[in-house]
């Protein structure tokens, strides 16, 4: 993902200098080189700060060795790869115009397609012409498993995982979404205020009633034809076998939700819609993703229109139906006390909804 933000009379001069760096840079050594360093400090970083960490790791195990599950961010032991030949190869492969989505907010389309095309025929020497047989995309096949990492952390950081089949373009999108926002959830320590999510389920019944949960967040993730549906906790260590059985107590009671609740959810997901498409580099970066995950851009008001139309009866079937994928688990920082594996599988394969 590029982007830039100029005025709107710079657009001529930015849009075709974005583009060839993003289609043909230079790749210098030296740059190579200071760009290796970075991957090392930001590893060092995820470990000290492991939010985006598990998350990425949660990937891996639940679409082991395929497509989403091949690992986002480098290693040590990827360096030696990352030379500026390497990189050269990978971008003339797959950075190639007809995988190119070009987006722009605040600015006229006709000057919009006028400036690509011209920058695409300025480097149309450097550019490898769109055409030939298709790339066949592999589907992604959800495996489901475990990782665990065990390192120097004053606490257990948890998150678990299920298949949302389909993902963006399946049945389940809106009701999975308003799923999530029922779960909810935060942080043990919170100022309040509207949004807070201090009404959601995960808020009421895990983190105000056990004192050892440090933080708790449900949220999802869609992709072309596969999505998750994860929670994530921090714990105290000691308590680190607690979790996974008062998750699943929380979605046994999901099928108490109330009136009121569900009304809650629904209304704080379009609140959330309709106050991010309020920022121009969200909406430039929702209207690129959308666009490549389905080929199309749906407004705000249809996505508003979904969310009414979402039933009690609905959210229990996704859950039904996310709990029928075998769990997705990964467990990082001090995890001595953690449960097997097999035994929160186990627990979660038996709860009713």
């Amino acid at each position: 993902l590029f982007q830039t933000d100029v005025l709107r009379e710079y657009v001529p001069v930015a849009l075709p200098l974005m583009l060839a760096n993003v289609l043909c840079p230079s790749v210098l050594p030296d740059e190579v080189a200071e760009a290796q360093q970075h991957v090392l400090e930001l590893q060092q970083m995820m470990e000290e700060k492991p939010e985006s960490l598990v998350v990425e790791l949660l990937h891996v195990a639940a679409y082991r060795d395929n497509t989403l599950g091949h690992a986002l961010y480098a290693t040590e032991e990827d360096l030696p790869l990352c030379t500026p030949e390497n990189i050269k190869k990978f971008i003339a492969e797959e950075c190639t115009p007809d995988r190119l989505t070009v987006v722009g907010v605040n600015v006229d389309f006709q000057e919009l397609c006028k400036w690509t095309a011209r920058s695409f025929a300025e480097q149309g020497h450097s550019l490898n012409a769109a055409g030939g047989s298709p790339e066949v995309v592999q589907p992604a096949k959800y495996t489901g498993g475990e990782i665990r990492m065990a390192r120097p952390n004053p606490l257990c950081h948890l998150i678990y995982g299920w298949e949302v089949p389909g993902g963006w373009n399946g049945q389940w999108l809106a009701a999975v979404t308003v799923l999530q926002m029922f779960l909810g959830g935060g942080g043990s320590f919170s100022t309040g205020g509207p949004g807070k999510g201090m009404h959601t389920r995960l808020y009421t019944d895990v983190l105000n009633r056990h004192h050892w949960a440090e933080s708790c967040q449900a949220s999802s993730v869609m992709y072309i034809d596969s999505g998750l549906l994860t929670v994530y906790a921090t714990v105290m260590p000691q308590y680190g076998d607690r979790f996974h059985e008062v998750l699943a107590r929380i979605f046994e009671g999901v099928s108490k939700m109330t009136k009121t609740e569900l009304e809650r959810a629904k209304n704080a997901l379009k609140s959330s819609i309709h106050m991010n498409l309020e920022m121009r580099a969200v909406m430039m970066e929702d209207m690129g993703r959308q666009m490549v995950l389905s080929g199309k851009v749906g407004t705000a008001q249809e996505f508003t229109r979904m969310v009414d139309a979402i039933t009690k009866e609905d959210l229990l079937e996704v859950l039904r139906v996310c709990l029928k994928s075998p769990v997705s688990f990964v467990a990082f920082g001090a995890i001595e006390k953690v449960s097997p594996y097999a035994e929160i599988a186990k627990r979660f394969s038996t709860v009713v909804v």
